[in-house]
């Protein structure tokens, strides 16, 4: 079972009985933007890139979020986007405080902004960091991030910086980078993974595109180069260096497969989203959509938001034509849905 195993959730027994029980949890995990603002420009990004919401949290407010996250029952948080959380100065004294008060913290970043006191704070307090990288050459980090060779250089820079700390520091980081994977970029797959290896990361991930929204634009298909691409670069994994892959999703996008198999997304109820307008949101694709708006933090505590008729009103109208497929709640409402189901003869295992 890996990092990225949706079987996880089978650790947190307590949370899964008491929602069969009451037909409410409390999250495990909470994602936090600390900003909307970004210094890049990923054409399929899921945040707040190329809207009017350019939104950051003081870290006043921050700590006072992350602080209701953890009084809340919450286990761990994750520093996404929205926007880069490096963009924000707050972010890395926000980090370290999550740390200290016994939340597990997780990084997301485009990598551009780190430089050596925020990767130290990144090494010593964070369970697992993952640098969005997108690309094997400068060619192909213009097309998915839209920005330049010399950036592209930096980004890489500042990986290998963040493995340099995590070995000075002996710390027990997991680093990792990542790569969108879509027909045009096929060819850097393999380059993408020599790159991550070279720079002495723990993993590199793939994970399928998804288009924001709508059914019609996935990639359901993908074309026989990717699916080659994925299973050469799976090849590349020695030891303490991992390729990993949401291989269930490729399996279904080659097969066409594109019935979810579940049909209430109950996943909901485990992983939370706050976005740096204070607002909660009912899941990371949800961002800044306010028909799934479920509160607003700074009217409402998070206590108050999770047990609240809106919250309930808002899950009770989940559309699934708009929510992409394979997303980040999928491998949650597989389990989730099974075992909600009545099972014939349940004690003959």
């Amino acid at each position: 079972m890996h990092q990225f195993s949706s079987g996880k959730m089978f650790k947190h027994l307590d949370r899964i009985i008491e929602w069969q029980k009451t037909g409410l949890s409390r999250p495990i995990t909470y994602e936090l933007d600390m900003t909307n603002v970004c210094n890049n420009r990923c054409s399929f990004c899921f945040g707040f890139y190329g809207g009017k919401d350019r939104s950051v949290l003081s870290v006043t407010d921050a700590k006072d979020i992350v602080r209701q996250v953890k009084d809340f029952g919450g286990k761990a948080v994750t520093f996404t986007g929205g926007g880069d959380p490096l963009c924000n100065p707050a972010t890395i004294e926000a980090v370290g405080f999550a740390r200290r008060i016994g939340l597990d913290v997780g990084f997301i970043s485009n990598g551009l902004s780190l430089d050596e006191s925020a990767a130290e704070v990144l090494v010593d307090s964070c369970t697992w960091i993952r640098i969005s990288l997108d690309a094997g050459t400068p060619e192909v980090y213009r097309l998915t991030h839209g920005l330049n060779g010399a950036t592209f250089d930096r980004v890489v820079a500042n990986i290998k910086l963040l493995v340099r700390k995590k070995k000075e520091r002996k710390s027990k980081a997991t680093i990792g980078t990542g790569f969108i994977t879509f027909p045009a970029v096929t060819a850097d797959m393999v380059p993408f993974v020599r790159i991550s290896r070279d720079a002495g990361v723990d993993y590199a991930q793939f994970r399928p595109l998804l288009k924001e929204f709508s059914r019609k634009e996935i990639n359901r298909r993908p074309d026989a180069r990717t699916l080659k691409a994925v299973e050469k670069c799976l090849s590349l994994s020695n030891k303490g260096f991992d390729v990993l892959c949401s291989i269930h999703k490729y399996g279904n996008m080659k097969s066409n497969t594109i019935e979810r198999g579940f049909k209430t997304c109950y996943g909901h109820h485990f992983a939370a989203v706050i976005a740096a307008n204070k607002k909660m949101y009912l899941c990371c694709h949800m961002r800044g959509r306010e028909k799934y708006c479920i509160g607003d933090l700074g009217k409402s505590s998070l206590r108050e938001i999770w047990r609240s008729r809106r919250r309930r009103d808002v899950y009770g109208k989940i559309n699934f034509k708009d929510c992409p497929l394979f997303c980040r709640c999928d491998g949650f409402n597989h389990i989730l849905w099974d075992i909600s189901q009545p099972i014939l003869h349940e004690n003959f295992l």
